[in-house]
């Protein structure tokens, strides 16, 4: 058995790359697996899924190393790190040695690679298969556009988005569908910040619910005072039409939705900083829109084109 761990501390998007990739790690090798930290699991109330083996044992403090292994395991992994010199975040190459760990490890990382999962697309969407009742097509026609803002600690970040992103991504999308007259909406986890963001938008989803969500707590300093965020999934995941930030929870209801239109902030974590790196390097999905920070908008698949070329003479990704 191969072993990984969910943290409070971290978001629900966070908590499905680990569980996501420990599960294709153990099929590739014929392993079983199991998934520390159940309890934590952030989407329990509307999304269940396998975690395997029953874990025994083990301790340590978040993000680790361990400070006690679980029965039956011997090994521990941490994927591969390397800092980038001018943000100082992970670059996020791939790890081929964490595809190939031996059996009995717990491993370690935040395993955000799409060559760890792209290939295994339909397989994932089974796995992340939610409550079927979550269904909201008022939001989710040919004529609306949800946009996914996230704010809350994310806004004192590296990563956060300016309000002339989403104006652009806005105005990107009509071109991209060629209706003029769509009309916006605006999942968030930060609804006073999104509005001021976006003053142009109505707010819907969890954060105009009555009902909390007693499993999401605190990402950070930021308590999340939102509603059950199922409702902001699933209308991810069905709508035709999106506009997300560089947000790994907004990222899985999203790209398991293969038929929506997508604007994405160009180099992802990176789009204020970056003068060609992406961040992870491997973040670009071939078929979503691309916003640079002056407003031109390109498919993943140029994207990923330059970016080889980018790569060439940077020592930094030999």
């Amino acid at each position: 058995m191969i072993v990984s761990e969910i943290y409070y501390g971290s978001g629900i998007g966070n908590q499905i790359w680990h569980y996501v990739v420990t599960r294709l790690i153990a099929e590739k090798n014929g392993y079983s697996y199991g998934i520390m930290g159940k309890d934590r699991w952030k989407g329990q109330a509307f999304m269940p899924i396998d975690f395997g083996e029953e874990v025994v044992g083990g301790s340590g403090p978040e993000g680790g190393p361990p400070e006690t292994l679980p029965e039956g395991i011997t090994n521990y992994y941490k994927e591969h790190f390397l800092r980038h010199p001018v943000t100082n975040g992970n670059v996020g190459l791939p790890d081929p040695n964490l595809l190939s760990i031996p059996d009995g490890t717990k491993i370690e990382g935040t395993m955000q690679r799409m060559s760890y999962i792209e290939e295994h697309r339909d397989k994932i969407c089974e796995w992340l298969t939610y409550d079927e009742s979550l269904k909201f097509p008022q939001y989710t026609g040919d004529d609306s556009c949800v946009i996914q803002f996230r704010g809350g600690d994310y806004l004192t970040g590296n990563s956060a988005l300016p309000p002339e992103y989403y104006e652009m991504a806005k105005e990107a999308m009509k071109v991209i569908t060629g209706n003029d007259n769509l009309k916006f909406y605006c999942v968030t986890d930060d609804p006073t910040n999104a509005k001021k963001w976006m003053p142009w938008v109505e707010v819907i989803g969890s954060a105009v619910a009555e009902e909390k969500d007693p499993y999401q707590g605190s990402i950070g300093w930021y308590k999340y005072p939102g509603g059950p965020i199922g409702i902001d999934y699933s209308i991810l995941n069905q709508a035709k039409n999106v506009i997300i930030s560089a947000s790994t929870y907004a990222f899985w209801p999203v790209w398991t939705n293969t038929t929506a239109n997508v604007v994405a902030p160009r180099y992802w974590f990176d789009w204020n900083n970056s003068n060609g790196w992406w961040r992870p390097s491997e973040s670009i999905i071939d078929e979503w829109y691309w916003l640079d920070k002056d407003g031109s908008v390109e498919l993943g698949s140029d994207c990923k084109e330059m970016f080889e070329e980018y790569k060439k003479p940077n020592t930094l990704y030999s």
